[in-house]
């Protein structure tokens, strides 16, 4: 009799569990909000031979991964110059993260789960090569509801000056 009320019981307390609790196996979905980049590291990362650099950044965004897009971009020369001298013709160096679309047609994707990721992006040469010094990076988060004709709506960046350091 003992066993079979504990049984009862058990059964009865696991009801319960899942009700105030929710399913272990079902998540919840996330509510969206605007995608936010809070920073990105404090130095670009040169590789020595030149071939590479890496800028760490943090993000967040909501939706999922299909439909993001992530743009890492690293520009030095003297003719850059916030606000408007900030393309790849004021530039004698740019190295950035489309290398990615060789891989895949969307490019760079990246989860957006909300919550904060910080990762380590890996930018090849586009032209010229970087050496120690100041340069300019962009880093462009596009979640999966932003698009031509609604910018800047799931849109977020840090464009800020680094200095270049080998690694």
């Amino acid at each position: 009799m003992f066993a079979s009320t504990a049984k009862a019981c058990a059964a009865v307390a696991a009801a319960l569990a899942m009700v105030l609790l929710g399913s272990p196996g079902i998540a919840k979905p996330v509510p969206y909000a605007d995608p936010q980049v809070a920073w990105t590291g404090h130095n670009i990362i040169l590789a020595p031979d030149g071939s590479a650099a890496y800028v760490q950044g943090k993000y967040k965004c909501y939706g999922g991964r299909t439909g993001t897009h992530l743009w890492v971009s690293v520009k030095q020369g003297p003719n850059l110059s916030e606000p408007d001298h900030t393309s790849s013709s004021d530039a004698d160096a740019w190295y950035d993260t489309n290398w990615n679309f060789q891989n895949s047609e969307a490019g760079l994707t990246v989860p957006c789960d909300g919550h904060w990721h910080v990762t380590r992006y890996l930018l090849k040469p586009e032209f010229g090569e970087l050496h120690p010094g100041k340069a300019y990076v962009q880093f462009c988060l596009f979640d999966h509801t932003g698009n031509e004709d609604n910018f800047p709506q799931g849109f977020a960046f840090n464009y800020s000056w680094k200095p270049v350091r080998i690694g």
